[in-house]
């Protein structure tokens, strides 16, 4: 059981959640893992868009209950296990880099939350979603809600969790689950060809534009400072080629600077 990373020659690192015979169902190791791995593509100015998959055909089954016993007996040992896994995947929200989902098979749990956290969702038409925790008693905590209310709204995350029902990709893109659904035989591949348009494009500008979408999600007023930080990309060599590029009809090489 692993969190295993890799990178290509482009610019596209693979973050592959690596649990098969539990239908990638994450253990605490896992989740100290997957910290490590997030923290260590934040710094690397190298990557310019993650792509995170699941190995043997499914996405993510969230937690393995069969630890629950000895991880989250009681309230405060629940919270315990919260505050360290939440912060642990949290750190995907909080990537600089553009993170692309690739889904196949289950994403339920935890795991529809990791791909809420992503910003673009390339799934299967065998895919499969929900948050079934009402089915065992269980709650999903506030900093769990955000994410999915974020993505779908109030009414539908609600909608969610009280049915407690499993369902399938085209009911997940009309809840605005998902970005797009691919025959599944061809989910990986629209995902790299995803992940690799992000990668061809200016880096710095990707990585200014999600950090621009979420201080506006806030909701609050903009400092001067980060308003001004929209007119940083004129002082980019990237800016230059891309201008001279586009003045000679041809495609730039960004180089991140």
């Amino acid at each position: 059981m692993s969190i295993d990373l890799s990178h290509d020659g482009d610019g596209v690192a693979t973050v592959l959640m690596n649990r098969p015979q539990k239908r990638n169902a994450f253990t605490l190791d896992m989740y100290r893992e997957f910290g490590r791995v997030m923290r260590e593509l934040e710094a690397d100015d190298a990557v310019r868009c993650v792509v995170l998959r699941g190995a043997g055909g499914a996405f993510c089954a969230g937690s393995d209950i069969g630890g629950f016993a000895d991880e989250r007996d009681g309230a405060a040992q629940a919270a315990e296990y919260a505050a360290f896994t939440l912060s642990m995947t949290g750190a995907l929200k909080q990537l600089r880099h553009p993170a692309v989902a690739c889904i196949e098979g289950v994403c339920v749990g935890g795991g529809l939350e990791l791909a809420a956290m992503c910003d673009i969702r390339v799934a299967g038409r065998g895919s499969r979603y929900g948050i079934p925790v009402n089915r065992i008693g269980l709650t999903v905590d506030h900093q769990e809600l955000v994410e999915l209310m974020d993505l779908i709204g109030a009414a539908r995350a609600l909608e969610i969790l009280l049915e407690g029902h499993i369902f399938g990709a085209e009911e997940a893109l009309s809840k605005g689950l998902l970005s797009r659904i691919v025959d599944d035989e061809r989910v990986v591949e629209h995902a790299y060809a995803t992940a690799l348009r992000i990668a061809a494009a200016a880096p710095l500008v990707n990585r200014w534009h999600k950090r621009f979408v979420a201080q506006l999600r806030q909701g609050r007023a903009l400092s001067p400072a980060e308003r001004a930080e929209a007119y940083a990309c004129f002082a980019t060599e990237d800016y230059r080629r891309g201008r001279e590029a586009f003045a000679r009809k041809q495609v730039p090489e960004f180089i991140g600077r």
